[in-house]
């Protein structure tokens, strides 16, 4: 951060002469051979000058001679002499950089002694310079913002790169989130993109052995956020062919920091935060007043109709108030983390290692997630022509969890389910319980009442070799893996309701191992008619293998017994292996004229044993081209850039299948006439093949006033075939779904990034706007018909994946008179709901009128932010917007009018039907009468998930640099920042970024997770 911390201070300079008091200050060095970082010291205390300087640009252990008796610029220019370095000072700093032409050039360009070492990226088993780049790569650099205290890698690039959609699955710790690049490119085969870590493929599957009923968690929750150097998203083909088979979803290649040559470095970085639910996103249900209203008209209206007599409901506690069990189970969290590393390096070896600890304390109680993470980077020289290295991180993860996994066991249904007068405690302390005392279960109790934990041990990391055989020629070895190891703990005692009264235990282990082998033949030639040729090969070979182990037992003599070996019976043991291979072979070739002509050819065949013989290679190759138009003679503005960029590309997936989807499978234990045997499980399909996406792209880069303002534009059409897909089959078969290739898809987008960054002064300004427009469509199916996919979505041509198919809400009948002859159920009458009767026939029924009612993905995304520096303090935001997706509630059932005695939401409630034009949407309330509920899945409870989000705002004071270098401190900021500051939407429930469902075909549903907490934080960096 050294750099940053000069970058700041470089703004005072621009335009600002040598101070008079340098000149009047003479030096009284001794006249000895010293290095130069010794003679730096001894200015710093004769003249109490701090000096800043990049150890990139100046060699700081070369021998000099110092001069004695002159004046500070002149001691310096001494010093600097040869070094193609100069002084320039300011206040009491002086800041060693490169020669400039003229004072204009501090104008033109403020950061000119970093930009003289041009930007490499990583771009899959290579570095390229950012400047030769022919495809659609963003680069996001996590120290670039002032913000930087996400938890996780999803958070943190949630709105700042244009085509990466991210929602989160819940507002829980280590809740998952939903990540896609460049919209839908799967429907059941996944449509999570690669990840890449230091070169290492890892696996994004859940943390979860199994055993937990609930939400699954992130697995890239287990990489730290202040280890990440860069990251690199690999969104058009070009790009991410070069991963071939498992980069039809995009490719994010995540780099570690590394130690540099230098006197080492140490950073602390400590924070803690606040969290909580915000009251606009609670519900409320209604009070026992509303309560009684309503549902003493519910049951006349059931005695009218029916002819029944059943008795009004009194309460029978008229001196209670309100009581919010949603306030009783939410509480404001407190989290905190700390991180420490250490960094440098000599001229043969470089090191970066580091620790981190996060406690996150959930806004439910009874749920919190422990974090413990060390890592390790080591680079070294050993010859001239050979060096080698090791990047491995190790974590420990503990997760207690509560019960959020969907609306049968989520604590938010939960909290919502009890009338106005259900209190959690008797007078004598005791729980109140299901019998007469409450409607629904004691949630209180059943926190209480449990102990449900993970925990995770994973080590990531790879060791590697290079050897330089002739000049630009190198061959680089590594082997590198991908290990984990979950426990998931769930005990009920026999007092919860999950508990069968006797109390029940689940206890599952999972472990998973992935090792990769890469050897890659690298060639570079630069020649002295400006053109340059690189050129890679290698062979890669990963094998994968995981193991699970589960046991459910029940009846347990106390609650101190808590191990199935104490259970009076087994309810299920179960047990499973799977490895799978793939053998790849890869190469790549980049050509380069004049910088201004630019061609990158790329290929890759993988083999996979997820598929039959016949079908196991594919062969994945693309093609990039670009032109720099300024720099063509005829652009004679030297302040601008364009580069115009083409490329088309195919990709792969086999994502979401399992290693043995080909082959029928079988499973022991199959009880039939109460004999044991073995049963088929799955079909198999010895005709699966590669589900492949042919993706073009077309992009345009500029840059204005000498990179003060950036516009970067693409325009893609990715085209799926042969989708995997668990297709539903007849059960005549002895099946029920069989793995197939049924169709095709079309995905077309507009991304638009712009940036800016200006200084005017001690002012500087970093802004970033994105947007991405995405169209998905089905262009092709195994049948012409409509393909159902779960109870709310379907599939057909012609429409998106993630598609509503429903019953249509027309409105509420107002008068018996509009009521038809034909009605949909018994009893339906004025202030029951209309439906749209599709195919005219006067009935409604769900197989003739569903109909598609809008689809769960946006129009478009994006996302605006800003940083604003001034004298040491920053000033930073991010906003993050969604429009166009629907949201379908799946969680309501219980909160229906007329759906039993349960409560209903108090402002459906206040809307409900009474009378001829009192409402138009939400009907009459009518005891134990399910039409108007549940009888028809319908558009009643889909709404607009469109939203505005302040994702965060961040207030931060980096001290002066010549301050602290006296203490011995290089840089030192204290921050404040906020998340999910507020939310503008018309979804006026739960979350509308929460989603239930990773599955493409199923997504935009809502099952009352918990939503997105509200969070403060403080924090602290120190730099050494």
């Amino acid at each position: 951060m050294r750099k940053l911390a000069l970058c700041f201070c470089l703004l005072t300079l621009a335009l600002a002469p040598p101070s008079l008091t340098a000149q009047e200050t003479t030096l009284s060095l001794p006249q000895e051979r010293m290095k130069l970082i010794t003679a730096f010291n001894l200015i710093e205390k004769q003249s109490g000058y701090a000096i800043a300087y990049n150890e990139d640009l100046i060699n700081i252990n070369r021998y000099v001679v110092p001069s004695t008796g002159k004046p500070l610029q002149a001691t310096f220019e001494a010093l600097l002499k040869g070094t193609g370095m100069e002084a320039h000072i300011q206040d009491r700093m002086v800041f060693i950089v490169p020669k400039m032409d003229s004072e204009n050039d501090w104008n033109k360009n403020i950061y000119a002694p970093f930009n003289m070492i041009e930007e490499s990226v990583i771009v899959g088993y290579g570095r390229m310079n950012k400047k030769d780049i022919t495809s659609a790569v963003s680069i996001f650099h996590p120290g670039a913002a002032a913000s930087t205290a996400s938890s996780d890698i999803g958070t943190m690039l949630q709105g700042n790169v244009a085509g990466v959609n991210i929602q989160a699955s819940s507002g829980s710790v280590g809740s998952r989130n939903r990540v896609s690049i460049r919209g839908i490119g799967s429907l059941t085969a996944g449509n999570e993109p690669l990840y890449v870590v230091d070169g290492v493929p890892i696996s994004n599957t859940t943390s979860d052995a199994g055993g937990w009923e609930g939400e699954e968690t992130d697995a890239l929750s287990d990489i730290n956020p202040d280890d990440i150097e860069s990251i690199q998203i690999l969104k058009d083909a070009a790009a991410s062919a070069i991963y071939g088979s498992r980069a039809t979803n995009g490719v994010v290649l995540i780099t570690t920091k590394k130690g540099k040559k230098g006197t080492p470095k140490v950073s602390i970085d400590a924070g803690c935060s606040l969290s909580y639910i915000p009251k606009l996103r609670k519900l409320k249900v209604a009070d026992a007043d509303l309560y009684l209203e309503v549902q003493n008209e519910a049951i006349d209206n059931y005695n009218a109709q029916t002819g029944q007599s059943v008795p009004h409901i009194n309460n029978p506690y008229p001196e209670r108030g309100y009581f919010s069990w949603t306030d009783l189970v939410l509480r404001t969290s407190v989290s905190w983390k700390a991180n420490a590393s250490i960094s440098g390096g000599s001229e043969k070896s470089r090191y970066y290692i580091s620790a981190n600890v996060r406690h996150n304390q959930g806004v439910i109680i009874g749920s919190k997630a422990e974090k413990y993470g060390i890592r390790a980077n080591v680079e070294t020289d050993i010859k001239r022509w050979l060096s080698a290295g090791v990047n491995i991180g190790a974590n420990y993860n503990y997760t207690h969890h509560v019960p959020n996994g969907n609306m049968g066991t989520s604590m938010l249904t939960h909290s919502l389910e009890h009338r106005p007068w259900d209190r959690p405690y008797k007078e004598d302390g005791s729980y109140t319980t299901k019998d007469n005392e409450l409607l629904h279960y004691n949630l209180l109790q059943a926190l209480y009442e449990q102990d449900a934990f993970n925990r995770n041990y994973r080590l990531i990391g790879n060791i590697f070799a290079q050897i330089n055989f002739i000049e630009n020629l190198s061959l680089r070895s590594s082997v590198g893996g991908d290990f984990m190891y979950t426990e998931d703990y769930v005990y009920y005692n026999s007092k919860h309701m999950y508990g069968n009264s006797v109390g029940k235990l689940i206890d599952a282990r999972k472990a998973h191992s992935s090792l990769v082998v890469d050897n890659v033949l690298s060639y570079h030639k630069k020649f002295n008619s400006g053109f340059k040729f690189d050129a890679m090969a290698g062979h890669s070979f990963q094998t994968d293998a995981s193991s699970t182990a589960s046991q459910t037992g029940q009846g347990f003599p106390s609650k101190d017994f808590n191990v199935n070996s104490a259970a009076a019976e087994y309810l299920n043991v179960t047990s499973g292996r799977k490895e799978w291979a793939m053998q790849s072979f890869i190469t790549r070739i980049t050509l380069n004229h004049l910088d201004r002509y630019l061609l990158t050819l790329s290929a890759r065949t993988d083999g996979s044993s997820k598929f039959a013989t016949k079908n196991r290679y594919g062969f994945f190759p693309s093609a990039s081209a670009g032109w720099v138009i300024s720099k063509e003679p005829f652009w004679k503005d030297p302040k601008t850039t364009i580069k115009l960029r083409m490329s088309v590309g195919m990709t792969g997936n086999q994502g979401g299948i399992g290693a043995y989807a080909w082959m029928p499978l079988a499973n022991g234990g199959y009880n039939y006439l109460n004999e044991s045997g073995i049963a088929f499980m799955t079909k198999g399909n010895e005709n699966l093949k590669w589900e492949k996406t042919t993706q073009y792209d077309l992009g345009l880069d500029m840059a204005f006033f000498s990179g003060g303002l950036t516009l970067s534009a693409d325009f893609f059409q990715k085209y799926t075939k042969d989708m995997l897909y668990n297709k539903p089959i007849p059960a005549t078969s002895g099946f029920t779904n069989e793995i197939c290739n049924i169709g095709q898809m079309r995905n077309s987008g507009l991304e638009l990034t712009l940036g800016s960054d200006i200084s005017i002064g001690d002012f500087r300004w970093q802004g970033g706007f994105n947007i991405s427009f995405i169209k998905n469509r089905l262009t092709s199916l195994i049948n012409d018909g409509v393909l159902t996919s779960g109870s709310y979505h379907a599939l057909k041509v012609g429409e998106e994946v993630g598609s509503f198919y429903m019953i249509k809400m027309l409105g509420i009948y107002q008068s018996d008179d509009q009521v038809p002859a034909k009605q949909y159920a018994q009893g339906v009458r004025a202030g029951d709901i209309m439906y749209e009767d599709v195919n005219g026939d006067g009935d409604i029924d769900t197989v003739n009128d569903s109909q598609f009612v809008g689809s769960a993905n946006p129009l478009f995304t994006g996302g605006l932010s800003s940083t604003f520096y001034w004298k040491g303090f920053d000033l930073s935001f991010l906003l993050t917007f969604s429009y166009g997706n629907m949201i379908y509630q799946t969680w309501t059932g219980g909160l229906r009018l007329g759906y039993g005695l349960w409560p209903s939401q108090e402002s459906e409630a206040l809307a409900r039907w009474t009378g001829p034009g009192t409402s138009n949407t939400v009907p009459r309330a009518i005891y134990g009468m399910t039409w108007n509920s549940t009888k028809f899945v319908n558009t009643r409870f889909l709404h607009d998930g469109s939203y505005l989000r302040c994702r965060n705002l961040s207030l931060g004071y980096t001290l002066p640099f010549y301050a602290l270098r006296k203490i011995g401190i290089r840089s030192l900021r204290v921050h404040f920042s906020a998340d999910n500051l507020f939310l503008i939407s018309p979804y006026r429930y739960i979350d509308p970024e929460v989603t239930c469902s990773l599955d493409a075909t199923k997504m935009g549903t809502d099952n009352m997770w918990l939503p997105q907490p509200r969070t403060f934080s403080l924090g602290l960096n120190v730099k050494f």
